[in-house]
């Protein structure tokens, strides 16, 4: 017998839920918090996040632009 969509849909809130209660009630969050802290140094996280989303952003777009002749034509022609 196969689970139907919202069989998954249950056990997939059910696992949330679970996942949730667990992290609320343990100091797991917090420990990985920790964790992540000691592994990025002194900085804050958030620092660390902006940094990385920029450099990852300006990659992005570099490489969009350089690559732009094998994207261009293809949006072009989606009407």
């Amino acid at each position: 017998m196969a689970l139907t969509s919202d069989d998954k849909n249950q056990i997939e809130k059910i696992v949330r839920k679970e996942i949730k209660d667990f992290l609320e009630t343990t100091q797991a969050h917090t420990l990985v918090m920790k964790i992540v802290q000691k592994e990025l140094g002194n900085k804050k996280i958030d620092d660390k996040i902006v940094e990385l989303s920029t450099k990852v952003v300006v990659e992005l777009f570099k490489t969009l632009w350089q690559r732009k002749s094998f994207w261009e034509s293809a949006l072009k022609s989606v009407r």
